[in-house]
């Protein structure tokens, strides 16, 4: 009768920490990082879920628990609108070490910036956009940077000094000499202001 009684016990002990034990019930959250994620519309799945994960993010968590030894295999349902995103470690076994292992890293698409010249007739023209320089030489009839973000927030610059005997402004600028352009960069080869330069 005791070893009846104790097997009970031990039966209703089980049932209450089943799912802590991995039993009927998921007790272990999926996730992962998230780099370099600028771009809204990135959706990951994983068994049926689909998880939307926002610009910005740098983890996500799936609310679908999993328990050991599930199988688990996160793939890119869409991907982020101007981005590309791939996954490490995307698939395997659940336990208490790997949900946590993956890694989804993205790269923002990049096109040309590019814009008309009129007027160079002499060399010294520096432009920079960032950490990105070009020199225009004399003659030439337009600039480019080949390599800008979708969507990213662009300022274009004339670095002093002027080419010589020149003086060259952007049109439309907004600055009180001219010497810059902001804009967006489009979601494919974008034109940017033109720039004229005029004798001194």
């Amino acid at each position: 009768m005791k070893n009846l009684y104790l097997r009970s016990m031990l039966a209703a002990a089980c049932a209450v920490t089943l799912a802590a034990c991995g039993g009927s019930g998921g007790n272990l959250y999926l996730s992962g990082q998230v780099s370099n994620l600028a771009k809204d519309g990135l959706i990951l799945l994983n068994d049926g879920e689909r998880l939307p994960v926002p610009a910005g993010q740098s983890s996500f968590v799936f609310t679908k628990l999993v328990k050991t030894d599930d199988r688990y295999d996160i793939s890119i349902a869409e991907q982020p609108k101007g981005a590309v995103c791939s996954i490490t470690n995307g698939s395997g076994k659940a336990t208490s070490y790997s949900v946590s292992t993956t890694v989804v890293s993205c790269t923002t698409n990049t096109y040309p910036l590019s814009g008309k010249i009129t007027g160079l007739t002499a060399g010294g023209l520096r432009l920079v956009m960032g950490p990105n320089g070009i020199s225009p030489l004399a003659g030439t009839d337009s600039y480019k940077f080949d390599s800008v973000p979708d969507g990213a927030p662009y300022s274009i610059s004339i670095l002093p000094p002027q080419p010589t005997g020149l003086k060259c402004r952007f049109q439309g600028s907004t600055s009180t000499d001219g010497s810059d352009t902001v804009g967006t960069m489009g979601s494919a080869p974008t034109i940017a202001a033109t720039l004229d330069c005029t004798p001194q």
